[in-house]
């Protein structure tokens, strides 16, 4: 029997990432900076969960994971590199990884550096994917495409993508990497239905469309504005309501989540899953945060079905235009800023406590209370 073709990320790329969905790692990080703030509440994830994570993901053919130079300080970059090395699945896994446009970084000699130090941290001899990180650097896109296309030269990483580029600027970016005989496999963008109708996000997907680009949609669940058990006090802490500029009592969220549950029921699955779906749908590839194994098993059940095109044409004309592509140019600056800022204090922090980073959680208390909520999270699955 000839063996199942899976799906490439970019047309001509020859990145077989086997099932159309990616697992986002930006919360694996293990660094100072991240135990006392980022992942405060719940602390990283041990080496055990990132091991069963993969094993739940083998066991569903995906086989794309993303991670950037800056998550974590480089600790994400690491603890996916230990995983690919552990894992009996490791040898066939598409790493990607991101290249930061910090404030010091002047020359295309600076992106060259950072491949080396993604693949010093990753363990790995090639970058299969090197996504080039949000437009907001003070030198054109075409700069750094240039740069990324030297290191396809030198053998440091197999194909180029793009990150949180519009319409223009993926064609300014294609046509710098065909200067060089090379394309652009991907453009990771925010992607789901909380912005799908937005103009800006639908001329971006012609475009990419047009170029033989594969779009790589991180937020498919926004956030959890999209999930079951919305209530009041959890909208009021997330993140993207800021972004997207969604309040609540919303009329056209709540229509739209309506939809959501009622294809949910239909399906029995949860609508965060039937929302990953959609995007599988739409020829994208949803990037899903897993910050537990049981997040990464919800994620890979929207593999198991297929919404008709009838339910997706449904989702569609309930999908809201809150794209972020228009953001004043001040944005971009201040974001550049506080990027520049939390690199440095990832840094000196690192100095300060130790290197290398601080173990993970080991006591015996810790452990046997995470293993009582594994064995927990089984037993529903059994009921």
């Amino acid at each position: 029997m000839a063996e199942k073709k899976g799906f490439e990320l970019g047309e001509g790329s020859g990145l077989d990432i086997g099932a159309p969905l990616g697992i986002g790692t930006m919360q694996w990080g293990d660094a100072w900076l991240d135990k006392a703030f980022v992942n405060k509440g719940g602390g990283a994830l041990t080496t055990a969960e990132i091991d069963e994570i993969f094993e739940i993901c083998a066991e569903k053919g995906v086989r794309f994971f993303d991670t950037a130079e800056g998550y974590g300080g480089g600790s994400g970059e690491r603890r996916l590199g230990g995983a690919l090395s552990r894992a009996q699945s490791g040898s066939t896994a598409v790493a990607a990884s991101k290249f930061l446009p910090l404030l010091w970084r002047w020359s295309q000699w600076s992106l060259i550096q950072a491949v080396r130090g993604t693949l010093r941290r990753m363990q790995l001899h090639t970058c299969p994917l090197y996504f080039i990180h949000t437009p907001v650097h003070p030198l054109p896109l075409e700069w750094w495409v240039h740069a990324a296309c030297k290191a396809k030269e030198l053998g440091l990483i197999k194909a180029i993508g793009l990150s949180n580029c519009n319409a223009d600027q993926v064609r300014r970016g294609a046509a710098a990497a065909a200067e060089h005989g090379c394309r652009i496999a991907a453009n990771q963008i925010l992607f789901s239905l909380l912005d799908f109708s937005s103009k800006p996000l639908q001329d971006t997907l012609q475009a990419c469309v047009s170029l033989g680009i594969t779009v790589v949609g991180y937020g498919p669940v926004g956030q959890g504005l999209l999930a079951d058990n919305l209530d009041e006090a959890k909208f009021s802490g997330i993140r993207m309501t800021k972004m997207t500029g969604l309040v609540w009592g919303d009329a056209d969220l709540a229509s739209l989540r309506d939809t959501l549950s009622s294809l949910a029921l239909k399906y029995q699955q949860s609508m965060a899953t039937v929302a990953i779906n959609w995007v599988i749908c739409k020829g994208a590839v949803p990037l899903v945060g897993a910050r537990t194994p049981k997040q990464a098993r919800e994620a890979v059940k929207a593999l198991e079905f297929r919404l008709s095109s009838s339910e997706v044409a449904q989702l569609d004309a309930r999908a809201l235009s809150r794209s972020t592509f228009e953001k004043p140019r001040w944005r971009r600056a201040v974001f550049l800023c506080v990027l520049s800022t939390l690199m440095v204090a990832y840094t000196v922090t690192d100095l300060l406590f130790g290197l290398p980073v601080p173990k993970e959680k080991t006591t015996p208390d810790t452990d046997t209370e995470r293993e009582r909520e594994r064995e927990r999270e089984r037993e529903r699955e059994r009921e």
